[in-house]
């Protein structure tokens, strides 16, 4: 990472935000069930986690919209919203950042009206600048779309952002964007947000 402190930090959602691979296991597999496809195991759902609607339509789903597949999404998430968790390390870390005058994106493969439904239920909406989602960018990660459309959003050049993920997709997004990147609890990362705290020098 550079020397120079980032004015911006983009982050993933799931993984790093909130905590929802439970409540997502299960929406997985009551949309496939909804279009007649058979489940999949946790270990096939784990190694697919995070990589995007489209990603999920074409290897399950191949006869759906994708319209079709993030409207599911949507109406059988909000049947598991009691399994989605705050990552506790999240809220303290985002208001050293706010107190430091960092900007703060999301950039997230989830569509933006469900985005927005987990934000606000773990109740942190209010700490971010701005929240760009796959959807809205045209295409989710690996591309580098919604992560480009996060540093656009709160003004702030690639170089000068920071994006904190815990996928390999979120990694190679980084990659083509290109952007600076944190893994966060991945094998040789973070193992804390508090880790990058000494990026960001206070006034």
């Amino acid at each position: 990472m550079s020397a120079k402190p980032p004015r911006a930090v983009l982050f993933d959602m799931d993984g790093v935000l909130v905590f929802s691979e439970e409540a997502w296991f299960a929406v997985y597999n009551d949309t496939l069930g909804f279009f007649g496809y058979p489940p999949i195991s946790r270990d096939v759902f784990d190694a697919i986690y995070g990589n995007g609607t489209k990603a999920d339509r074409d290897t399950y789903m191949p006869r759906q919209t994708l319209e079709e597949v993030d409207e599911a999404y949507g109406r059988f998430f909000i049947q598991h919203l009691d399994l989605v968790k705050e990552n506790p390390e999240a809220r303290p870390f985002l208001g050293e950042l706010k107190g430091r005058g960092v900007m703060t994106a999301v950039a997230t493969n989830t569509q933006h009206r469900l985005a927005g439904r987990i934000l606000g239920l773990v109740g942190l909406s209010p700490l971010f600048d701005a929240v760009a989602c796959a959807d809205e960018a045209g295409a989710g990660k690996p591309d580098p779309a919604v992560v480009r459309l996060a540093a656009h959003r709160v003004g702030t050049a690639l170089e000068e952002c920071l994006f904190v993920g815990d996928s390999r997709y979120d990694r190679e997004a980084a990659a083509r964007a290109p952007v600076r990147f944190a893994p966060y609890r991945m094998p040789g990362g973070l193992s804390t947000l508090a880790e990058l705290l000494p990026l960001f020098p206070g006034d």
